[in-house]
C-alpha cells in the first residue's frame, strides 16, 4: 500500500509539473539577440519569428487590419500647435516587462531619444525619426513633436516603433557613449533584454535550437486573459478582465454577434524553434511529429502542399498573402497611352479562368492591389472590367472599347457567342488606330517559364486572346533582371509583368503611381500621371482622421481599376501545414499563420 502511494505521488508530480513544450521549425539560425541589431542589419524573418513579438509598441494592427492602441490607452489625435503638429500619447498603467518593472512614459521616451542621438541605423527605425521631439508629461503620457504633417507615416511607423525596457539598457547605452563607435558597441552586445510578454529567450544552441520559456508566472503576468474580440460587422474591442482596461473601436462600432474571441495565454510553458538546414529535412521533421509548426515567410510550395494531403496528424491551411502579380503598361507610348486600349486587353484577362482553370487554384483573382482580405483598406466595390462575362462577352467588349477610341481593322474580328468553345468565328487582321497608322508590334515581357511558371503561363495566354482580335502582342519570356533593368532603370518597354510584396498599409499607392514617382527615379514605371489620383494619395497622407484616410484609398482603388496603369492580376497563397497536436487561435489571416510568429502566447497543445 506504502509503494502504491509512493508511486501515485510520483505519477501525480509529473503530472504537475510537467512542462507543456511545442516545437517549431526554423530554417535558418538567429544571428542577434540585441533588438538595436535585430531592427537594423540583423532584420531577418528567422530573428523577426524568435523575439520581436515580446517587444511593446503604442500602436498596432489587429487582424483585419484595423488600428489599434497597444501600449497606448487609446489611438491619439494630432493636432496643430504653435507651428508644430503634436501627438500626446496616454499609456496603459497595466504594462510590465518580463522582469517585474511597470511600463511608463521613460521607456518611450529613452528608445526614441537613444535612436536620435546615437543615429542607430536601419530601415525599421526610420520611424523614430520622425519627431522633431519626443517629451514626457507625467509616468504615463508622452508627447511627440512634429514639423510635418504626415498622419500615415506618424500613425504606422513613428507609434509603432518597437519600445525598449530603459531599466535595462540605459547602463549599456551610457557605456556605448563612451566607446570610440558607440553604435557599434551598444549593436554588438548580446543580450536578453526583458519584453512585455511571459515569454523569453532562454537557452540557445547555435545550428541546433533556440528556446523561448516562460518567464512570468501567470499570477502575476499582466496580459493573461486578456481578450480581442471580434464583431460581425468590423467592430473591434480588448478587454483585460484582471485590470479593468477597455477599448471599443468607434469606427465601426461593435454590432451584430461575436465572430471571433482570442483569450490572451501563454498556454505553453516552453517553445523549442529547431533549426534545419533546408526546408525538405524540416517537413520530413513535421511528418514525423518531431516539430509541430514550419516557420517559412514563402511557406510551402503548391507541390509540398499536395504531397501532405492526407498525411496522418497534418493539418493545412490556405491564405492570401501581402503582394500580388501584375501586367504594367508604358503609358508614355501609343497605343498604351489611350484608356481603352489598356481597358480592352483587361477585358480579355479572365483572371477566374486563369487561376482557377490553367494554374489548377494555386494563384487568386485581384481586382485591386489591396488584397480583399485586408478589409480595413480593400474596396468591396471595384470590379474588374468584364467580371462575370463568358469568353465570348469579354471579346466583344474589347472590340467595343478599341472601337469607341477609334481603333479599326482590316478584318474586323466576327464573335459568335453560340459556339463557347471557340467564340472568334474570324479573328482581327490589320488593326489600326485612331490615326489610321497600323499598331506596331507590341512586346510582353515576363519572366520565363523556369523562373514563375504562373506568370509566365499567363502571358502566353494574353497573347493568344489579344491576337484572336488582331491585337499584335508578342510574349518574350527572359530573364528577371533584364525586365527590371528595362522596366525600372531604362524606362525601355511596351508591357511587361512582374509582382510586388506589399504592406499592410497601402502607402505604396504613392510609390507605385504618383506622378512625382516616376522611373527611373521612382517606381511609377507606367509613367501615370493623373492629378486626381496624386490628390486622393496626398489626402490619405494627410488625412485628419482614419475615415478620410480609408475613404481616399477607396476611391485611389476605383481610380486605378478604371485607368488601368497595372492590371492587377493575382496573388499567390500562402499554404501552411502543421501538427493536429497544436491549435492556433485563428488559421484564417493574411500572409498566414508565419506572418503572426506562430502566435507564440497564444498556441496551444492539443493533449
Amino acid at each position: 500500500m506504502k509503494r502504491l502511494l509512493v508511486f501515485l505521488t510520483i505519477l501525480l508530480s509529473i503530472f504537475i509539473f510537467a512542462e507543456t513544450v511545442v516545437n517549431y521549425a526554423l530554417l535558418e539560425d538567429i544571428t542577434t539577440t540585441n533588438i538595436w541589431n535585430l531592427l537594423g542589419s540583423g532584420s531577418s524573418a528567422w530573428n523577426f519569428y524568435v523575439q520581436l513579438w515580446k517587444y511593446p509598441s503604442l500602436l498596432s494592427m489587429n487582424k483585419d487590419g484595423m488600428l489599434i492602441p497597444s501600449a497606448a490607452l487609446e489611438v491619439p489625435t494630432i493636432v496643430e500647435e504653435d507651428g508644430m503638429y503634436t501627438v500626446t500619447v496616454k499609456l496603459r498603467k497595466d504594462l510590465r516587462w518580463s522582469d517585474g518593472s511597470p511600463f511608463t512614459a521613460d521607456d518611450v521616451v529613452f528608445t526614441y531619444n537613444t535612436i536620435q542621438e546615437l543615429q542607430i541605423p536601419g530601415g525599421n527605425w526610420t520611424g523614430a525619426y520622425e519627431p522633431k521631439k519626443v517629451e514626457k508629461i507625467d509616468p504615463w503620457t508622452v508627447k511627440f513633436y512634429f514639423e510635418e504633417k504626415k498622419t500615415m507615416t506618424i500613425y504606422y511607423d513613428t507609434l509603432m516603433t518597437a519600445l525598449v525596457c530603459k531599466n535595462f539598457w540605459e547602463p549599456y547605452v551610457e557605456k556605448a557613449k563612451q566607446q570610440e563607435n558607440p553604435v557599434n558597441w551598444l549593436l554588438s552586445q548580446e543580450v536578453v533584454d526583458p519584453g512585455i510578454t511571459a515569454l523569453n529567450l532562454g537557452k540557445i544552441e547555435k545550428g541546433a535550437f533556440v528556446e523561448v520559456k516562460k518567464e512570468v508566472d501567470d499570477n502575476f503576468y499582466w496580459a493573461k486573459g486578456e481578450k480581442s474580440i471580434y464583431y460581425e460587422n468590423g467592430g473591434f474591442v480588448v478587454e483585460n478582465p484582471n485590470s479593468g482596461y477597455k477599448w471599443t473601436s468607434n469606427n465601426p462600432e461593435p454590432n451584430g454577434y461575436v465572430k471571433l474571441e482570442v483569450v490572451n495565454g501563454p498556454y505553453v510553458d516552453k517553445i523549442i524553434y529547431r533549426i534545419y538546414g533546408n526546408k525538405s529535412v524540416a517537413l520530413q521533421a513535421l511528418q514525423k511529429g518531431d516539430v509541430d509548426f514550419v516557420l517559412n515567410p514563402n511557406g510551402l510550395t503548391s507541390g509540398e502542399f499536395e504531397s501532405l494531403k492526407g498525411v496522418p496528424g497534418i493539418k493545412l491551411t490556405v491564405n492570401p498573402s501581402l503582394g500580388f502579380r501584375y501586367l504594367a503598361f508604358n503609358m508614355r507610348k501609343y497605343p498604351f497611352n489611350i484608356k481603352e486600349f489598356r481597358q480592352a486587353i483587361a477585358a480579355l484577362i479572365d483572371r477566374d479562368y486563369i487561376c482557377n482553370r490553367v494554374l489548377q487554384g494555386k494563384a487568386i483573382p485581384l481586382a485591386t492591389p489591396v488584397p480583399p482580405a485586408n478589409t480595413f483598406w480593400f474596396n468591396t466595390d471595384v470590379k474588374t472590367i468584364g467580371e462575370g462575362l463568358s469568353r465570348a462577352e469579354r471579346y466583344q467588349l474589347a472590340v467595343d472599347l478599341l472601337k469607341k477610341a477609334g481603333f479599326s481593322w482590316d478584318q474586323e474580328p466576327v464573335i459568335n457567342p453560340d459556339n463557347p468553345a471557340n467564340p472568334v468565328s474570324k479573328r482581327g487582321k490589320g488593326l489600326k488606330g485612331p490615326d489610321g497608322n497600323y499598331v506596331p508590334d507590341l512586346e510582353l515581357l515576363s519572366p520565363s517559364g523556369e523562373y514563375d511558371p504562373m506568370r509566365a503561363t499567363t502571358a502566353i495566354y494574353i497573347e493568344q486572346w489579344a491576337k484572336d482580335l488582331g491585337i499584335p502582342i508578342d510574349v518574350k519570356l527572359t530573364d528577371f533582371n533584364e525586365i527590371v533593368t528595362r522596366a525600372f532603370d531604362e524606362v525601355d518597354f511596351d508591357m511587361y509583368m512582374l509582382g510586388w510584396g506589399i504592406g499592410r498599409v497601402p502607402t505604396y499607392f504613392k510609390s507605385f503611381w504618383a506622378s512625382d514617382q516616376m522611373a527611373p527615379e521612382g517606381f511609377n514605371t507606367p509613367g501615370y500621371n493623373n492629378p486626381e489620383f496624386d490628390a486622393l494619395v496626398e489626402e490619405f497622407e494627410m488625412a485628419d482622421n482614419f475615415d478620410e484616410a480609408v475613404e481616399a484609398i477607396k476611391e485611389a482603388q476605383e481610380l486605378l481599376a478604371e485607368d488601368l496603369p497595372y492590371i492587377i492580376l493575382f496573388t499567390t497563397p500562402i499554404y501552411e501545414a502543421y501538427r493536429d497536436t497544436i491549435q492556433f487561435p485563428y488559421t484564417d489571416t493574411l500572409d498566414g499563420i508565419q506572418n503572426y510568429n506562430g502566435f507564440p502566447e497564444n498556441v496551444m497543445k492539443v493533449k
